[in-house]
Protein backbone atom coordinates (compact mmCIF):
# COMPACT_ATOMS: atom_id res chain seq x y z
CA UNK A 1 0.00 0.00 0.00
CA UNK A 2 1.56 3.47 -1.27
CA UNK A 3 0.18 6.82 -0.74
CA UNK A 4 1.40 10.47 -1.91
CA UNK A 5 0.24 13.61 -0.38
CA UNK A 6 1.89 17.42 -0.58
CA UNK A 7 3.48 19.57 2.00
CA UNK A 8 5.81 22.70 2.65
CA UNK A 9 8.89 23.52 4.62
CA UNK A 10 10.44 27.09 5.38
CA UNK A 11 13.47 27.76 3.65
CA UNK A 12 14.58 31.87 4.82
CA UNK A 13 11.14 33.37 4.39
CA UNK A 14 10.39 31.05 1.23
CA UNK A 15 8.40 27.91 1.08
CA UNK A 16 9.49 24.99 -0.88
CA UNK A 17 7.16 22.27 -2.23
CA UNK A 18 7.84 18.22 -0.23
CA UNK A 19 6.05 15.62 -1.18
CA UNK A 20 5.56 12.90 1.81
CA UNK A 21 5.10 9.60 0.52
CA UNK A 22 3.78 6.19 2.73
CA UNK A 23 4.14 2.76 1.97
CA UNK A 24 3.26 -0.33 4.09
CA UNK A 25 4.53 -3.39 2.91
CA UNK A 26 5.33 -7.06 4.65
CA UNK A 27 7.92 -7.68 7.12
CA UNK A 28 8.65 -6.65 10.68
CA UNK A 29 6.66 -4.20 12.25
CA UNK A 30 9.04 -1.09 12.07
CA UNK A 31 8.37 2.93 11.44
CA UNK A 32 11.32 4.43 9.59
CA UNK A 33 11.18 8.21 8.13
CA UNK A 34 13.58 8.96 5.35
CA UNK A 35 14.15 12.49 4.02
CA UNK A 36 17.33 14.57 5.18
CA UNK A 37 15.29 15.48 8.60
CA UNK A 38 16.14 17.54 11.44
CA UNK A 39 15.69 16.95 14.48
CA UNK A 40 11.86 17.83 15.09
CA UNK A 41 11.23 16.43 12.28
CA UNK A 42 12.04 13.07 13.41
CA UNK A 43 10.23 13.58 16.69
CA UNK A 44 6.97 13.70 14.56
CA UNK A 45 7.24 10.13 14.16
CA UNK A 46 6.53 9.76 18.39
CA UNK A 47 3.37 12.33 17.75
CA UNK A 48 1.61 10.92 14.95
CA UNK A 49 1.63 7.02 16.34
CA UNK A 50 0.35 8.27 19.90
CA UNK A 51 -2.11 10.80 18.33
CA UNK A 52 -3.74 8.45 15.71
CA UNK A 53 -4.10 5.54 18.68
CA UNK A 54 -5.44 8.43 20.93
CA UNK A 55 -7.98 8.93 18.52
CA UNK A 56 -9.43 5.74 17.75
CA UNK A 57 -6.46 4.22 14.74
CA UNK A 58 -4.27 1.68 15.37
CA UNK A 59 -1.58 1.26 12.82
CA UNK A 60 -1.29 -2.26 11.15
CA UNK A 61 1.49 -4.27 12.48
CA UNK A 62 4.07 -3.90 9.23
CA UNK A 63 6.80 -2.13 7.63
CA UNK A 64 5.91 1.48 7.15
CA UNK A 65 8.23 3.83 6.02
CA UNK A 66 7.71 7.95 5.33
CA UNK A 67 9.84 9.97 2.81
CA UNK A 68 9.78 13.35 2.44
CA UNK A 69 11.71 14.41 -0.80
CA UNK A 70 13.37 15.94 -2.04
CA UNK A 71 16.05 14.23 -0.04
CA UNK A 72 18.42 16.91 -1.09
CA UNK A 73 16.90 19.92 1.14
CA UNK A 74 16.97 19.94 5.09
CA UNK A 75 13.34 19.34 6.73
CA UNK A 76 12.73 21.57 9.73
CA UNK A 77 9.69 22.48 11.78
CA UNK A 78 6.72 21.24 13.01
CA UNK A 79 4.63 21.37 10.05
CA UNK A 80 4.82 17.90 8.61
CA UNK A 81 3.32 15.83 11.64
CA UNK A 82 -0.25 16.52 9.96
CA UNK A 83 0.93 15.51 6.10
CA UNK A 84 3.02 12.25 7.49
CA UNK A 85 -0.47 11.48 9.58
CA UNK A 86 -2.60 11.87 5.94
CA UNK A 87 -0.19 9.68 4.13
CA UNK A 88 -0.25 6.84 6.51
CA UNK A 89 -3.97 7.00 6.81
CA UNK A 90 -4.32 7.34 2.79
CA UNK A 91 -2.05 4.48 2.27
CA UNK A 92 -4.25 2.35 5.12
CA UNK A 93 -7.29 3.33 3.16
CA UNK A 94 -8.93 5.09 6.08
CA UNK A 95 -8.77 8.97 3.97
CA UNK A 96 -9.46 8.39 0.68
CA UNK A 97 -7.11 8.48 -2.08
CA UNK A 98 -8.57 10.90 -4.24
CA UNK A 99 -9.45 13.25 -1.21
CA UNK A 100 -6.58 13.98 -0.70
CA UNK A 101 -5.38 14.55 -3.76
CA UNK A 102 -4.46 17.67 -4.51
CA UNK A 103 -4.33 19.25 -1.55
CA UNK A 104 -1.24 20.41 0.42
CA UNK A 105 -1.33 19.77 4.10
CA UNK A 106 0.45 21.63 6.97
CA UNK A 107 0.09 21.48 10.63
CA UNK A 108 1.10 20.01 13.78
CA UNK A 109 -0.35 17.39 15.94
CA UNK A 110 -0.81 16.78 19.87
CA UNK A 111 -0.87 13.53 21.13
CA UNK A 112 -4.81 13.82 21.21
CA UNK A 113 -5.13 14.19 17.41
CA UNK A 114 -6.15 18.17 17.93
CA UNK A 115 -4.05 19.89 15.34
CA UNK A 116 -1.73 22.61 16.40
CA UNK A 117 -1.19 26.30 15.02
CA UNK A 118 2.30 26.54 12.96
CA UNK A 119 4.55 29.75 11.41
CA UNK A 120 4.79 30.40 8.14
CA UNK A 121 1.25 29.58 6.59
CA UNK A 122 1.14 32.92 4.20
CA UNK A 123 4.38 31.93 2.36
CA UNK A 124 3.22 28.01 2.02
CA UNK A 125 -0.40 29.42 0.42
CA UNK A 126 1.58 31.67 -1.82
CA UNK A 127 3.77 28.70 -2.86
CA UNK A 128 0.90 26.35 -2.93
CA UNK A 129 -1.13 28.81 -5.53
CA UNK A 130 2.25 29.32 -7.34
CA UNK A 131 2.62 25.88 -8.03
CA UNK A 132 -0.91 25.46 -8.85
CA UNK A 133 -2.69 23.53 -6.07
CA UNK A 134 -6.04 24.13 -5.63
CA UNK A 135 -6.77 23.34 -1.71
CA UNK A 136 -4.93 24.03 1.61
CA UNK A 137 -5.55 22.14 4.95
CA UNK A 138 -4.12 24.11 7.59
CA UNK A 139 -4.56 24.35 11.96
CA UNK A 140 -7.82 26.34 12.03
CA UNK A 141 -5.96 29.07 13.84
CA UNK A 142 -4.20 29.46 10.85
CA UNK A 143 -6.25 30.08 8.66
CA UNK A 144 -6.88 33.41 7.83
CA UNK A 145 -2.96 33.61 6.71
CA UNK A 146 -4.08 32.07 3.67
CA UNK A 147 -7.58 33.36 3.12
CA UNK A 148 -5.86 36.65 2.08
CA UNK A 149 -4.06 34.98 -1.18
CA UNK A 150 -6.87 34.60 -4.01
CA UNK A 151 -7.45 31.90 -6.12
CA UNK A 152 -6.93 28.61 -3.63
CA UNK A 153 -9.11 27.49 -0.99
CA UNK A 154 -8.55 27.32 2.34
CA UNK A 155 -9.81 24.94 4.99
CA UNK A 156 -8.91 25.28 8.68
CA UNK A 157 -9.25 21.95 11.02
CA UNK A 158 -8.92 21.01 14.67
CA UNK A 159 -8.52 18.00 15.08
CA UNK A 160 -8.05 14.42 13.25
CA UNK A 161 -11.20 13.21 13.32
CA UNK A 162 -12.37 15.66 11.73
CA UNK A 163 -10.11 15.89 9.05
CA UNK A 164 -10.95 12.19 8.68
CA UNK A 165 -15.10 12.85 8.21
CA UNK A 166 -14.31 16.09 6.74
CA UNK A 167 -12.43 14.85 3.46
CA UNK A 168 -14.50 11.40 3.28
CA UNK A 169 -17.35 13.26 3.18
CA UNK A 170 -16.72 16.27 1.64
CA UNK A 171 -18.01 18.28 4.39
CA UNK A 172 -15.13 20.84 5.07
CA UNK A 173 -15.71 24.08 5.75
CA UNK A 174 -13.73 26.35 3.70
CA UNK A 175 -12.62 30.00 5.36
CA UNK A 176 -14.06 33.35 4.06
CA UNK A 177 -11.70 34.92 1.60
CA UNK A 178 -10.20 38.03 3.09
CA UNK A 179 -10.20 41.47 1.62
CA UNK A 180 -6.97 43.16 2.17
CA UNK A 181 -7.87 46.82 0.84
CA UNK A 182 -10.43 47.63 3.79
CA UNK A 183 -8.38 46.56 6.15
CA UNK A 184 -5.27 48.78 4.98
CA UNK A 185 -7.45 51.67 4.64
CA UNK A 186 -8.97 51.55 7.94
CA UNK A 187 -5.84 50.88 9.90
CA UNK A 188 -4.24 53.63 7.94
CA UNK A 189 -6.47 55.96 9.85
CA UNK A 190 -6.19 54.21 12.98
CA UNK A 191 -3.00 55.76 13.75
CA UNK A 192 -2.87 57.74 17.65
CA UNK A 193 0.42 58.80 17.71
CA UNK A 194 0.75 62.77 16.36
CA UNK A 195 3.35 65.48 15.52
CA UNK A 196 1.39 67.59 17.04
CA UNK A 197 2.25 66.25 21.09
CA UNK A 198 5.85 67.31 20.31
CA UNK A 199 6.31 71.04 21.83
CA UNK A 200 8.74 72.61 19.75
CA UNK A 201 11.42 71.23 17.60
CA UNK A 202 10.05 72.54 14.89
CA UNK A 203 14.00 72.25 13.09
CA UNK A 204 14.00 68.29 13.74
CA UNK A 205 10.27 67.79 12.10
CA UNK A 206 11.24 69.67 9.10
CA UNK A 207 14.10 67.32 8.82
CA UNK A 208 11.98 64.56 9.76
CA UNK A 209 9.42 65.23 7.05
CA UNK A 210 12.43 65.59 4.45
CA UNK A 211 13.90 62.35 5.52
CA UNK A 212 10.05 60.70 5.26
CA UNK A 213 9.32 62.38 1.81
CA UNK A 214 12.41 60.32 -0.04
CA UNK A 215 12.59 57.75 2.48
CA UNK A 216 16.18 59.01 3.37
CA UNK A 217 18.14 57.65 6.84
CA UNK A 218 17.92 59.73 9.71
CA UNK A 219 20.44 60.81 12.76
CA UNK A 220 18.51 63.01 15.68
CA UNK A 221 21.31 64.34 18.31
CA UNK A 222 20.55 65.77 21.15
CA UNK A 223 20.46 66.18 25.11
CA UNK A 224 18.28 63.73 26.98
CA UNK A 225 14.60 64.30 27.16
CA UNK A 226 14.74 66.95 23.96
CA UNK A 227 11.97 64.73 22.14
CA UNK A 228 14.51 62.23 19.79
CA UNK A 229 12.39 59.27 21.01
CA UNK A 230 8.97 61.01 20.23
CA UNK A 231 10.16 62.32 16.87
CA UNK A 232 11.34 58.93 15.74
CA UNK A 233 8.09 57.10 16.96
CA UNK A 234 5.66 59.40 15.28
CA UNK A 235 7.24 58.70 12.08
CA UNK A 236 5.15 55.43 11.35
CA UNK A 237 2.09 58.60 11.26
CA UNK A 238 3.42 60.06 7.90
CA UNK A 239 4.78 57.10 6.05
CA UNK A 240 2.71 56.21 3.12
CA UNK A 241 -0.03 53.46 3.47
CA UNK A 242 0.75 49.91 2.54
CA UNK A 243 -0.21 48.42 -0.47
CA UNK A 244 -1.60 44.82 -1.01
CA UNK A 245 1.24 43.72 -2.59
CA UNK A 246 3.80 45.12 0.09
CA UNK A 247 1.25 43.76 3.06
CA UNK A 248 1.88 40.31 1.49
CA UNK A 249 5.52 40.85 1.78
CA UNK A 250 5.79 41.61 5.32
CA UNK A 251 3.47 39.84 6.62
CA UNK A 252 5.30 36.71 4.89
CA UNK A 253 8.16 37.59 6.92
CA UNK A 254 5.83 37.76 10.57
CA UNK A 255 4.47 34.53 9.18
CA UNK A 256 7.57 32.74 9.33
CA UNK A 257 8.59 34.51 12.69
CA UNK A 258 5.65 33.60 14.08
CA UNK A 259 4.54 37.01 14.67
CA UNK A 260 1.41 38.03 13.41
CA UNK A 261 -1.31 39.43 15.73
CA UNK A 262 -4.00 37.01 16.12
CA UNK A 263 -6.71 36.63 12.28
CA UNK A 264 -4.77 40.13 11.52
CA UNK A 265 -1.60 40.21 8.94
CA UNK A 266 0.70 43.41 9.48
CA UNK A 267 -1.42 46.26 8.08
CA UNK A 268 0.80 49.51 9.31
CA UNK A 269 4.33 49.88 7.98
CA UNK A 270 7.10 48.10 10.55
CA UNK A 271 8.73 50.26 13.41
CA UNK A 272 11.21 48.01 14.99
CA UNK A 273 13.41 49.45 17.99
CA UNK A 274 16.02 46.55 19.02
CA UNK A 275 17.39 47.50 22.73
CA UNK A 276 21.26 48.49 22.14
CA UNK A 277 22.12 45.31 23.52
CA UNK A 278 21.12 43.31 20.54
CA UNK A 279 24.05 40.59 19.03
CA UNK A 280 24.79 40.74 15.37
CA UNK A 281 22.96 38.04 14.33
CA UNK A 282 19.89 39.13 16.07
CA UNK A 283 20.18 42.29 14.03
CA UNK A 284 21.27 40.69 10.61
CA UNK A 285 19.80 36.95 11.11
CA UNK A 286 21.15 33.64 10.82
CA UNK A 287 22.49 30.96 13.07
CA UNK A 288 22.06 27.04 11.55
CA UNK A 289 18.26 27.41 10.01
CA UNK A 290 19.13 30.87 8.83
CA UNK A 291 16.01 33.43 10.08
CA UNK A 292 15.30 36.61 9.98
CA UNK A 293 16.90 39.46 12.02
CA UNK A 294 15.68 42.89 13.13
CA UNK A 295 16.92 44.33 9.61
CA UNK A 296 14.38 42.52 7.69
CA UNK A 297 11.69 42.89 10.53
CA UNK A 298 11.82 46.13 9.40
CA UNK A 299 11.75 45.62 5.98
CA UNK A 300 9.49 48.83 4.19
CA UNK A 301 9.74 50.42 7.75
CA UNK A 302 11.79 51.90 10.06
CA UNK A 303 14.29 50.63 12.08
CA UNK A 304 15.00 52.62 15.13
CA UNK A 305 18.36 52.38 17.06
CA UNK A 306 17.75 54.78 20.06
CA UNK A 307 20.76 55.51 21.96
CA UNK A 308 23.13 54.07 19.22
CA UNK A 309 26.50 55.14 20.45
CA UNK A 310 26.38 52.33 23.02
CA UNK A 311 25.42 49.93 20.21
CA UNK A 312 28.63 47.49 20.28
CA UNK A 313 30.67 48.80 17.67
CA UNK A 314 30.21 45.90 15.45
CA UNK A 315 26.24 45.51 15.32
CA UNK A 316 26.23 49.06 14.02
CA UNK A 317 29.10 48.09 11.33
CA UNK A 318 26.72 45.06 10.42
CA UNK A 319 24.63 48.21 9.03
CA UNK A 320 26.71 49.75 5.89
CA UNK A 321 25.82 46.56 3.29
CA UNK A 322 22.20 45.94 3.76
CA UNK A 323 22.01 49.73 3.85
CA UNK A 324 23.40 49.58 0.49
CA UNK A 325 22.33 46.79 -0.81
CA UNK A 326 18.69 46.63 -0.03
CA UNK A 327 18.82 42.60 0.64
CA UNK A 328 21.36 40.84 3.13
CA UNK A 329 22.44 37.28 2.25
CA UNK A 330 23.32 34.49 4.58
CA UNK A 331 25.93 31.97 3.75
CA UNK A 332 25.89 28.54 4.75
CA UNK A 333 27.68 25.44 2.92
CA UNK A 334 24.79 24.07 1.33
CA UNK A 335 22.73 27.16 0.74
CA UNK A 336 22.46 30.82 0.30
CA UNK A 337 19.38 32.39 2.01
CA UNK A 338 18.40 36.44 1.07
CA UNK A 339 16.21 38.07 3.46
CA UNK A 340 14.59 41.77 2.46
CA UNK A 341 16.35 44.90 3.66
CA UNK A 342 14.77 47.91 1.99
CA UNK A 343 14.26 49.60 5.44
CA UNK A 344 14.87 53.47 6.87
CA UNK A 345 17.18 53.69 9.07
CA UNK A 346 16.52 56.16 12.08
CA UNK A 347 19.25 56.97 14.71
CA UNK A 348 19.06 58.99 18.16
CA UNK A 349 22.22 59.94 20.40
CA UNK A 350 22.99 62.12 22.69
CA UNK A 351 26.20 64.79 22.17
CA UNK A 352 28.45 63.04 24.97
CA UNK A 353 28.40 60.60 27.70
CA UNK A 354 26.49 62.64 30.27
CA UNK A 355 24.32 64.07 27.43
CA UNK A 356 24.58 67.43 27.86
CA UNK A 357 27.34 68.90 26.12
CA UNK A 358 28.00 71.41 25.09
CA UNK A 359 26.12 72.99 27.95
CA UNK A 360 27.97 74.15 31.22
CA UNK A 361 26.08 70.69 32.94
CA UNK A 362 28.45 68.57 30.82
CA UNK A 363 31.12 66.63 32.95
CA UNK A 364 33.02 64.98 30.04
CA UNK A 365 35.99 65.96 28.58
CA UNK A 366 36.77 66.56 24.71
CA UNK A 367 38.39 63.05 24.50
CA UNK A 368 35.20 61.40 25.84
CA UNK A 369 33.16 63.43 24.00
CA UNK A 370 35.61 61.81 20.92
CA UNK A 371 35.47 58.80 21.62
CA UNK A 372 31.79 58.84 22.58
CA UNK A 373 31.00 60.07 18.67
CA UNK A 374 33.52 57.56 17.22
CA UNK A 375 31.45 54.47 18.88
CA UNK A 376 29.63 55.30 14.86
CA UNK A 377 32.43 55.31 12.61
CA UNK A 378 32.49 56.96 9.19
CA UNK A 379 31.01 54.43 6.82
CA UNK A 380 28.11 54.08 8.52
CA UNK A 381 27.54 57.96 8.98
CA UNK A 382 28.60 58.65 5.56
CA UNK A 383 25.17 56.32 5.03
CA UNK A 384 23.04 58.94 6.58
CA UNK A 385 21.55 61.21 4.58
CA UNK A 386 20.10 63.71 7.01
CA UNK A 387 21.17 64.42 10.20
CA UNK A 388 19.49 67.21 12.87
CA UNK A 389 19.93 68.59 15.95
CA UNK A 390 17.48 68.21 18.96
CA UNK A 391 17.64 71.22 21.74
CA UNK A 392 16.47 71.52 25.13
CA UNK A 393 13.20 73.60 25.06
CA UNK A 394 12.57 77.21 26.38
CA UNK A 395 9.43 77.01 29.19
CA UNK A 396 7.37 79.36 26.31
CA UNK A 397 8.27 76.25 24.01
CA UNK A 398 6.46 73.66 26.85
CA UNK A 399 3.19 76.14 26.65
CA UNK A 400 3.11 75.96 23.00
CA UNK A 401 -0.50 75.27 21.50
CA UNK A 402 0.25 75.31 17.81
CA UNK A 403 2.69 73.47 15.53
CA UNK A 404 2.95 71.49 12.73
CA UNK A 405 1.48 67.65 13.26
CA UNK A 406 1.07 64.77 11.04
CA UNK A 407 -1.56 65.86 9.35
CA UNK A 408 -0.10 69.07 7.32
CA UNK A 409 3.34 66.74 7.11
CA UNK A 410 1.59 63.83 5.75
CA UNK A 411 -0.04 65.95 3.10
CA UNK A 412 3.46 67.68 1.76
CA UNK A 413 4.97 64.03 1.99
CA UNK A 414 1.99 63.19 -0.22
CA UNK A 415 2.68 65.28 -2.96
CA UNK A 416 6.31 64.61 -2.70
CA UNK A 417 5.45 61.10 -2.94
CA UNK A 418 3.13 61.25 -6.34
CA UNK A 419 6.02 63.49 -7.87
CA UNK A 420 8.49 61.06 -7.01
CA UNK A 421 6.25 57.78 -8.24
CA UNK A 422 5.14 59.98 -11.72
CA UNK A 423 9.24 60.20 -12.05
CA UNK A 424 10.24 56.66 -11.78
CA UNK A 425 7.35 55.27 -13.19
CA UNK A 426 8.83 51.89 -15.05
CA UNK A 427 12.19 52.08 -12.91
CA UNK A 428 11.57 49.68 -10.83
CA UNK A 429 12.38 52.51 -7.51
CA UNK A 430 9.95 54.61 -5.88
CA UNK A 431 11.88 57.06 -3.79
CA UNK A 432 14.65 59.77 -4.08
CA UNK A 433 16.80 58.06 -2.24
CA UNK A 434 17.36 54.97 -4.35
CA UNK A 435 18.14 56.89 -7.62
CA UNK A 436 21.59 55.33 -9.36
CA UNK A 437 24.23 57.85 -10.45
CA UNK A 438 22.59 58.06 -14.04
CA UNK A 439 18.90 59.06 -12.64
CA UNK A 440 21.19 61.21 -10.37
CA UNK A 441 22.44 62.89 -13.50
CA UNK A 442 19.03 62.95 -15.37
CA UNK A 443 16.77 64.36 -12.63
CA UNK A 444 18.81 66.77 -10.29
CA UNK A 445 20.40 69.38 -12.62
CA UNK A 446 22.21 72.51 -11.20
CA UNK A 447 22.26 75.60 -12.43
CA UNK A 448 26.33 76.77 -12.91
CA UNK A 449 26.05 78.83 -9.72
CA UNK A 450 24.45 76.70 -7.79
CA UNK A 451 27.08 73.28 -8.29
CA UNK A 452 29.69 75.36 -7.46
CA UNK A 453 28.24 75.82 -4.03
CA UNK A 454 27.88 72.11 -3.54
CA UNK A 455 32.00 71.84 -4.72
CA UNK A 456 32.61 74.91 -2.12
CA UNK A 457 30.74 72.22 0.32
CA UNK A 458 32.19 68.96 -0.89
CA UNK A 459 36.10 70.48 -0.29
CA UNK A 460 35.03 72.21 2.61
CA UNK A 461 33.37 69.75 4.64
CA UNK A 462 35.49 66.93 3.22
CA UNK A 463 32.38 65.27 1.90
CA UNK A 464 33.13 61.56 0.21
CA UNK A 465 31.82 60.76 -2.95
CA UNK A 466 28.74 58.68 -1.75
CA UNK A 467 27.74 62.06 0.68
CA UNK A 468 27.65 64.62 -2.70
CA UNK A 469 25.18 62.58 -4.59
CA UNK A 470 23.04 62.01 -1.23
CA UNK A 471 23.48 66.03 -0.74
CA UNK A 472 21.65 66.02 -4.49
CA UNK A 473 19.11 63.43 -3.61
CA UNK A 474 17.79 65.01 -0.46
CA UNK A 475 17.80 68.26 -2.40
CA UNK A 476 15.56 66.68 -4.95
CA UNK A 477 13.38 65.60 -2.00
CA UNK A 478 13.37 69.03 -0.56
CA UNK A 479 12.42 70.76 -4.14
CA UNK A 480 9.63 68.00 -4.73
CA UNK A 481 7.77 68.84 -1.25
CA UNK A 482 7.83 72.40 -2.81
CA UNK A 483 6.41 71.10 -6.07
CA UNK A 484 9.73 72.79 -7.38
CA UNK A 485 10.64 70.83 -10.83
CA UNK A 486 14.03 72.58 -10.55
CA UNK A 487 16.45 72.24 -7.69
CA UNK A 488 16.83 75.79 -6.35
CA UNK A 489 20.06 77.05 -4.05
CA UNK A 490 18.15 77.07 -0.88
CA UNK A 491 17.35 73.72 -1.15
CA UNK A 492 20.78 72.98 -1.86
CA UNK A 493 22.03 74.68 1.11
CA UNK A 494 19.19 72.84 3.37
CA UNK A 495 20.39 69.63 2.23
CA UNK A 496 24.09 70.81 2.84
CA UNK A 497 23.15 71.35 6.33
CA UNK A 498 21.86 67.85 6.94
CA UNK A 499 25.27 66.64 5.80
CA UNK A 500 27.34 68.46 8.03
CA UNK A 501 27.31 66.71 11.05
CA UNK A 502 29.47 68.87 12.89
CA UNK A 503 27.73 72.22 13.26
CA UNK A 504 24.29 70.12 15.14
Amino acid sequence: MFSRVFSAGISGIDACLVCVEADISGGLPQFHMVGLLSSEVKEAKERVIRALSNSGIELPARKITVNLSPAGIRKQGSGFDLPIAVSILTAMGIIREEAAAGRLFVGEMSLDGQINKVNGILPIAMKAKEEGIHSLIVPKENAFEGAVIDGIRIFGVSGLGELIRGLNEGTLTETEHISLEQELAAAYEAGNLDFLDIKGQEKAKRATEVAVAGFHNLLYIGPPGSGKSMLSKRIPSILNRLDVEECLEISKIYSVMGLLEKDTLVLGRPFRSPHHSITATALIGGNGNPRPGEITLAHKGVLFLDEAAEFKKDVIEMLRQPLEDKQIVISRLNRNVVFPADFMLVMAMNPCPCGYFPDKRCSCTMSEVNRYHNRIRGPVLDRIDVCTGTSRLAPEELEQRDGTGSVQMRERIDLARKIQEERFAGYGIRFNSQMSRSQIEQYCPLEEGDRKLLDKAYARYHMTARGYYKVLKVARTIADLEGSQMIRREHILEAIGYRNLHEI
